[in-house]
């Protein structure tokens, strides 16, 4: 049960990692350098909305694009600007000094003929139906709610019911340990600490004694004058 458990938590905060990177490397070069497409290491992810290259690629799915690729030929899958400024995934059907032509597997016509300079990347592979997650995970809200739900999940599988971290028998052993030590201390302390006190109660008994033998001295003075005083009368 404990390494299921311990499964379980590795998994789940990979997940919650991965969407905290995600979601900060689309804010930083989306929302702060202003880019068109969030890249990492070179490769990004796009959600498919339409059925133009079905099927091999369907709606919903999500697929990953190298934006470092260079070289280009017939067939491959690329993903491009249109005329309308919009990221666009068809097959590369055509490709002539600086034009291409490009056609979606699903449509009976090619695109209109575009500069080669509007390849954003090359297709890589797809995961599909994982486009619904992609576009869920760039509502903050929604982002917020997964990470404290994954956060409380963690919680709850890695403590027992009273709320303590659950322990192996050598992290157990381990605790067990420092506790005796820490006892042990204590009780080394404590006759260390009564012994302090009864040498500070012997240095003020010391230091009051003989102020009392003083007032005795001079009490003792004060009545022998008086005495004297009263054989000379």
């Amino acid at each position: 049960m404990k390494i299921v458990k311990r499964v379980l938590l590795i998994i789940i905060t990979v997940i919650l990692v991965l969407i905290l990177i995600f979601n900060l490397n689309n804010f930083i070069q989306i929302k702060i350098m202003k880019k068109d497409l969030a890249t990492l290491g070179g490769y990004a992810v796009l959600e498919v909305v339409t059925g133009s290259m079905e099927p091999t690629i369907k709606v919903g799915d999500l697929i990953v694009i190298n934006t470092k690729e260079k070289q280009y030929k017939k067939n491959d899958i690329i993903t491009f600007y249109d005329v309308n400024n919009s990221f666009v995934t068809h097959r590369l059907k055509e490709i002539k000094d600086d034009v291409m032509i490009t056609k979606g597997d699903n449509n009976n016509t090619e695109d209109e003929a575009l500069p080669v300079k509007n390849i954003v990347g090359k297709y890589i592979f797809k995961i599909s139906g994982l486009g619904i997650i992609l576009s869920s995970l760039k509502n903050p809200f929604v982002s917020i709610m997964i990470l404290v739900i994954g956060i409380l999940i963690c919680f709850l599988i890695s403590t027992d019911k009273f709320g303590n971290p659950i322990l192996d028998e050598d992290e157990k052993e381990f605790q067990d340990y420092l506790k005796e030590k820490e006892s042990k201390i204590k009780e080394d302390e404590k006759p260390n600490k009564l012994k302090d006190v009864w040498n500070k109660l012997k240095s003020k008994f010391k230091k009051e004694k003989p102020k009392k033998k003083k007032q005795n001295k001079k009490k003792k003075k004060k009545k022998s004058k008086s005495k004297n005083k009263k054989k000379g009368r």
